[in-house]
C-alpha cells in the first residue's frame, strides 16, 4: 500500500489475523483446563460435553471477531490507498 501511513499501520491486519489464532487456542485451552478441574468421576458426561461445546463456541466467536477486525482494517487501508492514488493523480 502507498501513502504516508507508517509501516506498522499497513501491517496491522496481519497482527489481528495472528491474534485470532492465538485467541482461539488460548480460550479453548483455558476452558478445557477449567472443565477438567471441575470434572469428577461422578459428573454427568452430557453436561461436560455441553460445557466443552460452549468453550469451543466462545473461542471460535472471539477468533471470528479478531479476524473481522483485521478484515475491516484491511478494507479501510485499501480504500485509503485508492483515495491517495486518486488525489495524487488529480495533482
Amino acid at each position: 500500500m502507498r501513502g504516508d501511513l507508517p509501516e506498522w499501520v499497513q501491517r496491522s491486519p496481519r497482527l489481528f489475523y495472528a491474534a485470532a489464532v492465538l485467541l482461539f487456542f488460548a480460550y479453548f485451552a483455558l476452558g478445557v483446563v477449567e472443565i477438567n478441574g471441575m470434572a469428577s468421576p461422578y459428573a454427568d458426561q452430557s453436561a461436560l460435553r455441553l460445557a466443552t461445546l460452549r468453550v469451543l463456541a466462545d473461542a471460535l466467536r472471539e477468533a471470528i471477531y479478531a479476524v473481522g477486525t483485521g478484515v475491516l482494517i484491511h478494507v479501510a487501508l485499501a480504500i485509503w490507498g485508492r483515495m491517495q492514488i486518486k488525489t495524487e493523480a488529480a495533482e
